[in-house]
């Protein structure tokens, strides 16, 4: 009696789901606003390139006017709505101010990319203090303040919105020596994003992370081309790193838009406090 009670109820509650919404609808950010920080280069233009493709009005955050204005003209020639937006991510009146702006000019905020950040490469007897500090602010702090900012924003707009922070694999395993200070900000960055998912998860906003491998950006590249301290051979270090990659290759900034689009649009729309993990394979090395 008790078992054909419950199949009843199954099929009751089954003849109640909605059809399923078409993976074409899933996937559009029409009507969609998006901000990505770090947005001149790498990762982050890829991310805002590939949210922009999918039907988002971006705006792109960066430190750097002349390249992030030079990043949205090419957008804008391909018919993307777009943005730029120069600000920096650890100073708080600027953080508040490109929210503030992309409200303003693009009509709202739906999706927070956390992208921006810094890295070097020191062992800890060539780690001062300052240097640990910066990586910390950029990485950390910028996080936390422009995930903040566009909570607020979410709620005065009454929007279930998609923060994606950027965090890297070596939250798992540390990848190489010189990382202590790149690598403590970005494990504080993926228990940031558990601990906010937790949090406004009964809003309906979702909070995840994205875990890049090894990749030579702009960034990294800068980082080679300065050479570090320390006795750091920093080229050999990143050619080892490929050996490790069972898929052979490192990370490309497209590799890491993708799955950020996937966390932006509503085919995650029951994710949160999830880590996304683009690395070829190399945590299984």
């Amino acid at each position: 009696m008790a078992f054909g009670w419950l199949i009843c109820l199954q099929g009751h509650l089954m003849s109640e789901v909605a059809p399923p919404i078409p993976l074409e609808d899933l996937l559009s950010l029409d009507g969609k606003i998006a901000i990505v920080t770090g947005a001149a280069q790498g990762f982050g233009r890829a991310c805002a390139s590939r949210l922009a493709e999918a039907g988002a009005r971006v705006a792109l955050v960066d430190l750097h006017e002349e390249a992030v204005r030079r990043v949205a003209a090419e957008l804008d020639e391909q018919g993307r709505t777009v943005l730029a937006i120069t600000a920096d991510t650890t100073n708080e009146r600027d953080v508040k101010r490109a929210v503030a702006e992309t409200l303003e000019g693009l009509g709202g905020l739906h999706v927070l990319v956390n992208n921006a950040g810094v890295f070097s490469n020191r062992l800890v007897e060539a780690l001062d203090p300052g240097e640990f500090r910066r990586v910390v602010a950029v990485n950390l702090e910028g996080t936390f303040m422009f995930a903040k900012a566009a909570v607020e924003a979410f709620r005065a707009q009454n929007v279930q919105g998609s923060i994606i922070n950027m965090s890297s694999i070596d939250v798992s395993r540390p990848m190489v020596p010189g990382l202590t200070h790149y690598d403590a900000s970005k494990h504080a960055v993926w228990g940031l994003t558990r601990t906010l998912a937790l949090e406004l998860a009964p809003e309906g906003i979702r909070v995840n992370a994205v875990s890049p491998g090894p990749a030579r950006t702009e960034g990294v590249e800068e980082a080679v081309r300065r050479g570090a301290p320390g006795g750091i051979d920093i080229d050999k270090q990143w050619a080892d790193l490929v050996d490790r990659i069972p898929m052979g290759r490192l990370v490309l900034p497209d590799d890491v838009a993708l799955a950020v689009t996937y966390l932006a649009s509503d085919l995650s729309a029951f994710v949160t406090g999830t880590e996304i993990v683009v690395d070829g394979g190399c945590l299984l090395s």
